[in-house]
């Protein structure tokens, strides 16, 4: 995961921030299984492992925005949270919870635990962690932006 976001946002602090906020969300979503008794077996793991490309996306479209923007740190995580903000909230955390919604319903005890719980776990903490943790980490310690010369722009 860092390596890819290293080669796709071309830049080693954004990377370790993007690590640190996926391993975040992947600690609380084990602090959940923890609290709604949910096992570690092989159905579980597959999902925590989802669970960091899942988080990623959450934080991978305001990292981006971030480093294209100019201006203070403040102002440029502002500005992709007002740019991205909408998007990630509708087109993955709605997108995702509506989909993983109608599993709470679901007859089969292992759709209602290990699928329902865990992802309703991981977008509501991706959400929170992408849009409102994420972007004040940005404001605080947030690289540079990139420049005009950056090959991947």
């Amino acid at each position: 995961m860092f390596l890819v976001t290293l080669i796709l946002l071309g830049n080693v602090v954004m990377s370790l921030l993007i690590v640190f906020t996926v391993a975040m969300i992947e600690i609380d979503v084990i602090g959940i299984m923890y609290l709604w008794d949910i096992n570690l077996n092989a159905v579980s793991t597959v999902n925590l492992v989802m669970a960091i490309g899942i988080s990623v996306e959450f934080c991978v479209h305001i990292a981006h925005t971030f480093m294209l923007n100019r201006g203070t740190r403040a102002e440029r995580a502002r500005a992709a949270l007002t740019k991205m903000g909408a998007s990630v909230f509708k087109g993955i955390t709605l997108t995702k919870f509506v989909g993983v919604i109608v599993l709470a319903f679901a007859s089969s005890e292992i759709f209602r635990i290990y699928y329902f719980r865990m992802f309703f776990s991981i977008v509501i903490l991706g959400a929170l962690h992408g849009l409102m943790f994420f972007p004040a980490l940005l404001s605080i310690v947030g690289p540079r932006p990139h420049t005009k010369s950056c090959a991947l722009y």
